[in-house]
């Protein structure tokens, strides 16, 4: 059982002792999170009303220091209690984590997965829209379930556990798991033309929005072109794979998704490396060891709001993308949902704190703090482009 499912069973054990209730859900805040709690646990069919000043809520927090994650304080209404976790805990715990590459480990599937789907690869070039989204689920997929543990293998082997397969139109006999692609309406582009436009988009959005300059022709050429493919990614995977695209529609010309996303990525790359080139210089000292730094100096709302949604949460959206154990409600673009929530927060962030401070004795202590939450969400970043097939860059 995997931290979340601990958590999540510890909690009905101590909802069923301290309040009676036999049936609870728990919910993951996504915002709000000084007001409502980081989690919420509402009473099922609660037999009786309940009320803070009946419990001992301090007895139940102690409680919860063995817990997988152990609480700040509790507090508890008619049918439901709110749950605020102890931020400097989790934020040493998760980081380290980030750093271990362990923030989503779940040893509990190495089942083998026989994936298949409607297009032939070797004949990318000649794709049209429908058949270039399909590839571009198929590959999608294909990561989510390796990184979920999964071995996925292009070939039946015997005694393999499940097949799943990615269509375009449902087969009236098949085995396994279908999962099926939407079509693609347009003005009769193929996939080819397509990128090319798309990076002809993304070179102006680089140049004008984001103050790109042109230094080296050939490499800046590469970039663009890389940021085309990724930009033709992101239109593929905007919508649930079964629904169907119109491209014809203005609202699906646009490239800001991909450049906005692979932007924010850049600034952590700069940020992470202009402040070992000045470590370098001696103008910073080295970041101490993670045992050493004071996470109870990130205080912003901000700060905890981007880590407890977006690193704490990663492993319940990889589960969700999986479809929480039924592969044949895999929804890959719930991740890219998740990817362009995050960078939206994170510029929020970025844009409102200044992260490299002055070396100021008085400063240096936060700024260390900072550099660490910065970490875990680039890990997570750098992660959601591999799964999403987007070529990270890291300079714009």
């Amino acid at each position: 059982m995997n931290d979340t499912g601990k958590l999540e069973e510890q909690i009905k054990n101590a909802m069923q002792k301290w309040f009676n209730v036999s049936r609870c859900s728990t919910r993951y805040q996504n915002k709000q999170l000084a007001e409502c709690g980081d989690i919420v646990v509402k009473f099922v069919h609660p037999t009786q009303k309940h009320d803070a000043a009946d419990f001992d809520t301090q007895s139940l927090v102690d409680e919860t220091i063995e817990w997988v994650l152990p609480m700040e304080r509790i507090k508890v209404f008619d049918s439901s209690a709110a749950l605020y976790v102890k931020r400097e805990y989790v934020f040493h715990c998760f980081i380290m984590k980030c750093l271990e590459g362990q923030l989503f480990c779940d040893n509990e599937s190495q089942k083998e997965i026989y994936l298949t789907s409607d297009v032939d690869e070797t004949c990318s070039d000649k794709f049209n829209m429908t058949k270039f989204r399909l590839s571009v689920i198929h590959k999608v997929v294909r990561n989510l379930l390796e990184f979920g543990g999964f071995v996925v293998s292009n070939r039946p082997t015997e005694g393999h556990s499940l097949a799943i397969h990615l269509t375009r139109n449902r087969r009236k006999e098949s085995t396994g798991i279908e999962l099926l692609c939407g079509p693609i309406t347009s003005h009769d582009i193929n996939a080819t033309d397509y990128v090319k436009k798309r990076a002809n988009d993304m070179q102006l959005i680089a140049q004008h929005k984001y103050g790109i300059r042109v230094r080296n022709h050939q490499r800046f050429q590469e970039t663009i072109a890389s940021l085309g493919r990724s930009a033709a990614i992101v239109d593929m995977l905007e919508s649930k794979a079964s629904s169907p695209i119109d491209m014809r529609k203005e609202k699906n010309q646009s490239s800001k998704g991909a450049a906005f996303i692979l932007y924010n990525y850049a600034r952590l790359s700069v940020l992470f490396r202009t402040f070992e080139e000045k470590q370098k210089t001696g103008y910073y000292p080295e970041l101490p060891s993670i045992g050493n730094v004071d996470f109870s100096l990130l205080k912003e709302e901000d700060e905890w709001h981007l880590f407890w949604v977006y690193v704490v949460g990663f492993p319940d959206l990889i589960k969700q993308a999986l479809g929480d154990g039924q592969l044949a409600r895999m929804s890959p673009h719930l991740v890219l949902n998740f990817t362009s929530s995050l960078v939206i927060c994170l510029s929020k962030y970025y844009r409102r704190v200044r992260i490299l401070t002055e070396n100021r004795d008085h400063l240096l202590s936060t700024m260390f703090a900072r550099i660490y939450l910065l970490k875990s969400v680039y890990y997570v970043l750098s992660t959601l482009l591999k799964i999403l097939n987007l070529e990270a860059v890291t300079q714009m």
